[in-house]
């Protein structure tokens, strides 16, 4: 069963900062770590309580989420050099 991936509005704005900051990230590029949380959700490492994080490739980006029975809430998609605080607070 694929699960419905849900983007929380704070990761929304995460995303839209790093392409801003980052003109070489395409929307493929997160695509295709979005494609991975989806087909393979149990991939990626918990890092904290039930989240995990997927790192995005070739950028100091991490995406991080938690798997749910219906649904994958992405909570953050943060700069590696940013307090972890940043996103554990949204959890």
């Amino acid at each position: 069963m694929t699960l419905e991936i849900l983007v929380s509005r704070e990761a929304r704005a995460d995303i839209a900062t790093a392409v801003v900051g980052f003109n070489d990230i395409s929307p493929a590029l997160s695509e295709r770590v979005y494609s991975n949380i989806i087909e393979y959700p149990q991939m990626y490492p918990v890092v904290y309580k039930s989240f995990r994080r997927a790192l995005l490739r070739r950028f100091p980006y991490s995406v991080f989420y938690v798997v749910e029975k219906s649904f994958i809430l992405i909570v953050g998609d943060v700069h590696q050099a940013r307090d972890e605080s940043t996103w554990k607070l949204r959890a």
